[in-house]
């Protein structure tokens, strides 16, 4: 619970610390073992720390802009919907793998910070194209990761409200 109540965006990173290419992949790990309607697989992961790339990422919209100052990348990626089960819960899917990154990264200090990409069209070619995304799979999310330049990064702020909360009906 206290990974959920402390996650926070974190938008300045110190580029003097690297996340290691294990740490990185057992964040796609978390990412993979997130819900997926009927264990459709609907999901594929790029990690990304080459510079340059990241840099370019950068540019595919104003919220992105977070990611030139980030150590790593990890574009979350929707496969061919005419591929899946129940194609029409892909987007579920993919918003769970994630979340769980974001989780699993706050876990061990990492910041995070989560850049929509699909549905906007461009984006989403723009993405494909500097990725090399192939096979009528699609860019869903880039999630920019480094370690907070500023501490403490994580902190719980108060986002419940009574006001939210219903019971039995609406």
């Amino acid at each position: 619970m206290e990974n959920i109540l402390k996650r926070r965006s974190v938008r300045k990173f110190d580029s003097s610390k690297k996340i290691t290419f294990e740490t990185l992949k057992s964040l796609c790990k978390a990412g993979e073992s997130a819900p997926s309607a009927r264990n459709q697989k609907s999901r594929s992961y790029i990690i990304i720390d080459d510079k340059k790339l990241i840099y370019e990422l950068s540019k595919v919209s104003a919220g992105a802009k977070v990611i030139e100052g980030c150590t790593a990348v990890i574009a979350v990626l929707g496969k061919d919907p005419k591929t899946l089960f129940t194609p029409l819960m892909q987007q579920q899917d993919l918003s769970c793998a994630v979340e769980n990154i974001l989780l699993a990264a706050t876990s061990m200090g990492i910041g995070s910070c989560y850049i929509g990409i699909y549905p906007i069209e461009e984006r989403v070619k723009e993405c494909n194209q500097l990725l090399e995304v192939k096979d009528s799979a699609f860019t869903f999310a880039l999630i920019a990761l480094g370690y907070p330049e500023d501490f403490p990064a994580f902190y719980e702020r108060e986002k419940w409200s009574d006001d939210l909360l219903h019971h039995n009906r609406y």
